[in-house]
């Protein structure tokens, strides 16, 4: 599992959790949802890797949707762009 990060600058950050066990933290509000995923492995908090998203819960709400559609037609291969 990774997660890949750019700027507006365009300065890209990238976290990779490779094969290792990650706790997911999901927080909601009325108009946004943030998703947390941390690794549990990682002891040294100068190395923890972790990844904080915020998104409008809308267009979150609109590609789950979209992507569930598209799982239950049977087309999926596998990770799309939705959106």
């Amino acid at each position: 599992m990774f997660a890949i990060l750019r700027q507006a600058g365009g300065r890209r950050y990238e976290v990779d959790f490779e094969d290792d066990p990650v706790l997911l933290d999901v927080a909601m509000s009325a108009t946004t949802i943030q998703i947390t995923m941390t690794a549990t492995e990682d002891r040294d908090p100068e190395k923890n890797r972790f990844v904080t998203v915020t998104v409008p819960r809308e267009a979150l709400i609109a590609a789950l949707a979209a992507a569930g559609s598209t799982a239950k037609s049977g087309n999926r291969k596998g990770p799309t762009r939705v959106g």
